[in-house]
């Protein structure tokens, strides 16, 4: 059971991970397309390369989550642990 919960843990930490980077990717986009004085065009495509290189891998820790969610969902113990966690009132 200790390695369902760790398998558990490690999922919902990747994917709260990649909702993270997606937030601060949002933050980086608006400062690259908003028109703001002062701003140079080498500043724009490096809030844009960030923003897309922070969205790949955001993609590739909701990825690793959904990894860790199929192992658990192999084994008995994990898909228990998910019952019970997803199935609470």
């Amino acid at each position: 059971m200790e390695k369902a919960k760790a398998l558990y843990g490690k999922m919902v930490d990747f994917k709260l991970f990649g909702i993270i980077l997606l937030a601060v990717t949002g933050f980086l986009y608006l400062g690259a397309v908003m028109p703001i004085e002062g701003k140079s065009e080498l500043g724009t495509k490096i809030l844009l390369v960030a923003s897309a290189a922070l969205v790949a891998i955001s993609a590739l820790f909701f990825t690793i989550s959904r990894m860790y969610y199929q192992r658990l969902m192999k084994s008995e113990e994990g898909m228990q642990l998910l019952h019970r966690k997803y199935n609470r009132k």
